[in-house]
């Protein structure tokens, strides 16, 4: 668009300006050769053959033609002009060298009817006296500029579609960089940042290219860590919603499990207070009952402060090497007489007289009494209770506590580690269980960080924990 508005303006311009530039032009070289030949008249020198050859240079460069005539009318010297009957005409004494009376010479165009063309003209006298014709044709001016205009179309409708030409090209080779760079930042708007731009460094473009994958790059980094930090928060939420949860939970078991002795301790001391009991033997069994549910109050709280000790880390792990075989068999000595009366079969099968770990000695007293005690209170059937050690590398042993009795669920297997959870309410009532001990040993053994659980077995359930050996 911008082209063709030049090509136009350029031919209005030649149309318009060019004849007369160009005839300003040769007025210009008339007026120039018109000094030069004075200056010659001056000095003298029209004869000399220097002078003849500058002016024939000067006509040939201009294009003009010159006459110069003595003080009597004969031919001094003519550069390009060679037609006879103009030649004889100013030298007839009626030829006139007066530009229309003007004292000064000026340049007129002439209509020549028997050549019929224009040119320029200028005539008169030198200061010497010699008469003097400088002329040019402008006949072909006009056909000039026609010429020119139509040159000039043609190179125009030339460049223009060469210009489209090139156009294209480097339209389609700036154009497909920046479509690309444009479906890229698309796909980062929609936080793809997977596809990247192949840049060949070689321009604007490609720098831009480069800076995009840059900040493509640490875009989705900032992203991720954003992620990461949002995914943390909202871990720290639900953490805190669960210990929450957790805390009004634990303080609801608390609760159901003081109230039931509360009232039993309430209820006997008034009846006591009160006189309703005469005779001995039933105020002994109230007396009973208050001392039962008094220890059975401080059984809960200890295993409650113990389990919390545990979990808050209040209560330190102090490793320390010993044998698991002698801690196993003191703990069985003295609950051998309890089995026995109850008609339970124990069976501690071991074929090592030692094995030592490494742990906190008291801490796995505990685990193994809350195996222990788990097992004779809900042992049925056979009515029997086996511990074995299995040795499950070179420096891990595994230590199973089982009982023959009611098999586990995997939704039981799964709570039972939970504060409270009593997989059998009732028999837990019967032995004055609290629902604590299987939730000290997940507390113990997450802090000692060595395994625990418990599996299904032919009649019965297994519960075990590993200790190191080294």
């Amino acid at each position: 668009m911008i082209l063709s508005g030049i090509v136009l303006l350029s031919m209005i311009a030649n149309l318009l300006f060019f004849k007369q530039f160009y005839i300003q032009n040769k007025i210009k070289s008339i007026n120039n050769a018109y000094k030069i030949i004075n200056n010659a008249s001056i000095d003298n020198k029209l004869m000399d053959p220097d002078f003849h050859e500058e002016l024939l240079v000067l006509c040939e460069a201009s294009d003009l033609s010159v006459v110069i005539l003595d003080n009597s009318g004969n031919i001094i010297t003519t550069v390009k002009i060679d037609e006879p009957d103009y030649l004889e005409m100013i030298k007839e004494p009626s030829f006139s060298f007066e530009n229309d009376g003007k004292k000064r010479p000026s340049v007129e165009i002439i209509n020549d009817p028997i050549m019929n063309y224009k040119y320029l003209e200028m005539k008169g006298h030198l200061e010497n006296n010699e008469s003097y014709i400088i002329r040019c044709a402008i006949i072909s001016v006009d056909d000039n500029v026609a010429v020119t205009n139509r040159f000039i179309f043609y190179v125009a409708l030339f460049m223009i579609l060469v210009g489209i030409v090139l156009i294209i090209i480097f339209t389609d080779r700036i154009t497909k960089p920046i479509v690309r760079l444009t479906e890229i930042s698309s796909k980062m708007a929609n936080l793809d940042f997977e596809t990247k731009y192949d840049s060949e460094g070689n321009n604007e473009v490609d720098v831009l290219g480069e800076n995009m994958n840059e900040m493509s790059d640490k875009l989705e980094k900032t992203i991720s860590e954003l992620k990461s930090a949002n995914n943390e928060l909202l871990q720290d939420i639900e953490r805190k919603n669960r210990n929450e949860e957790m805390r009004k939970e634990f303080l609801a078991n608390v609760s159901h499990e003081l109230k039931t002795p509360i009232a039993l301790i309430q209820s006997y001391t008034e009846g006591l207070k009160d006189g309703i009991i005469e005779d001995e033997e039933s105020r002994q069994y109230y007396l009973d009952v208050i001392i039962d549910e008094a220890g059975r109050m401080n059984n809960i709280v200890k295993e409650i402060m113990s389990l919390s000790e545990l979990e808050y880390g209040n209560n330190p792990i102090e490793i320390e090497r010993f044998d698991i075989v002698e801690m196993i068999n003191n703990k069985i000595a003295s609950a051998i007489y309890l089995f026995d009366m109850n008609e339970v079969e124990f069976i501690f099968d071991n074929k090592d007289d030692s094995i030592f770990v490494w742990a906190d000695e008291p801490k796995t007293e505990d685990v193994f009494m809350n195996y222990l005690s788990n097992a004779f209170h809900y042992c049925e059937g056979e009515k029997k209770i086996k511990v074995f050690l299995e040795k499950k590398d070179d420096d891990i042993v595994r230590i199973n506590v089982f009982n023959t009795g009611r098999q586990l669920n995997e939704e039981e297997q799964k709570r039972i580690w939970e504060k409270f959870y009593k997989a059998d309410a009732a028999r837990s009532r019967d032995y004055g269980g609290t629902g604590i001990g299987l939730s000290v040993v997940k507390a113990i053994m997450s802090s000692l960080k060595m395994a625990y659980g418990c599996y299904n077995s032919d009649d019965g359930v297994t519960f075990y924990f590993e200790l190191p050996t080294k």
